[in-house]
């Protein structure tokens, strides 16, 4: 999309990648539509563009009030007759173990970084439609692919995001209008100084280049997700690769219960498989367990006649497996084998631009 005379509306303008964001498509030569709820901070950052020659406006809105974001999607209206570019890039942080946090922290992080993204794209999005264009960009994070221990609802929004971002590309983009999710990975804002980073040595980034990414995914129509710094996304593919291979179990299964089968009693105990196994046809994923592989040789429940993997999983119980060795154990979560777990990659690697992530 060409940004010069378009009209952007860029959310949690008031400082960090909002403030970059801005600024950077003012310099495109957009008309630029900054809304957070810090409105000196908003009439600095106007003047500033102003200053430099570009369009710029202040409009106060809290993402998380959804009369105030309806009320901006019709002052953009009323104002410009259109929406071409919306960014949703407000955000708070969340860190914090989760049984440590309150219940009004947990709320506060998923309505701003989720709920918000969700309001002001329902509220943005009929304008696009309408007009057959527009480029909806909202900012997830690393955080969204990588699960983050000590991040738990953190990592679970932008999680959302990213989801939330590729499905609504696939409904819309052949109606002309693209969503992209952009993943960050360290940058240094105001909310998140990420001076322990800093101090490691860390690579920490400065909002200006997750800016410039952000006007390059509009302006070349990238989508539906884009990471960075290229090192740190490509590590998805790892993890991936990772849970795709069985580990041995950190702690003694237990029996799944309910089973309509009349599979003998047993224990629950640790298993450790030294060699492969020969033939996979589900992979044991423990909970917490690292390190050499192990793993099942038949998906044959063991808990009776009556019982059918496929009716455990309907009914979200896993069954009772068969080991290499003979031995029985039950309860462990299953997943299916290395290609059903690597067919995300394959997915990534279809011959349709759009849909293909890019690591820049």
């Amino acid at each position: 999309m060409e940004l010069r005379g378009a009209v952007a509306v860029v959310t949690g303008a008031s400082s960090g990648i909002g403030w970059a964001t801005a600024s950077a498509m003012a310099r495109e030569g957009a008309t630029v539509v900054a809304a957070a709820r810090r409105e000196d901070r908003l009439r600095e950052l106007v003047e500033g563009i102003t200053a430099r020659g570009g369009t710029a406006s202040a409009e106060r809105c809290d993402v998380t009030d959804r009369s105030q974001v309806s009320s901006l999607a019709s002052r953009v209206m009323a104002a410009h007759g259109r929406c071409d570019v919306l960014v949703n890039n407000a955000g708070v942080p969340g860190g914090g173990s989760f049984p440590d946090m309150s219940w009004e922290q947990v709320e506060r992080v998923v309505n701003v970084n989720y709920v918000g993204v969700l309001a002001c794209t329902k509220a943005f999005l009929p304008l696009m439609l309408s007009a057959g264009r527009g480029h909806v960009v909202n900012v997830a994070s690393l955080a969204g692919r990588f699960a983050v221990p000590g991040s738990s609802v953190y990592s679970s929004t932008k999680h959302a995001v990213v989801a939330f971002s590729e499905a609504l590309n696939y409904e819309v983009s052949q109606r002309g209008v693209l969503v992209t999710a952009v993943n960050p990975g360290l940058v240094a804002t105001e909310s998140f100084p990420h001076r322990d980073a800093i101090e490691k040595g860390r690579r920490v980034m400065k909002p200006e280049r997750v800016a410039d990414l952000i006007v390059q995914v509009v302006k070349r129509g990238k989508a539906p997700e884009v990471s960075i710094p290229r090192a740190l996304a490509a590590m998805q593919i790892v993890r991936l690769t990772d849970r795709a291979v069985d580990r041995p179990p950190a702690v003694p299964f237990r029996s799944a219960e309910g089973c309509t089968g009349n599979g003998p009693p047993h224990e629950s105990r640790r298993i450790e498989l030294k060699e492969p196994p020969r033939s996979t046809n589900f992979q044991v994923v423990p909970g917490a367990a690292r390190g050499a592989r192990s793993g099942i040789e038949s998906g044959r429940c063991i808990e009776g006649e009556g019982c059918s993997i496929r009716s455990h999983e309907r009914q979200g119980r896993p069954p009772g497996l068969t080991d290499p060795d003979g031995s029985t154990n039950r309860g462990r979560r299953i997943i299916p084998n290395r290609t059903r777990a690597l067919s995300q990659i394959a997915r990534w690697s279809r011959h349709e631009p759009q849909h293909a992530p890019r690591w820049v």
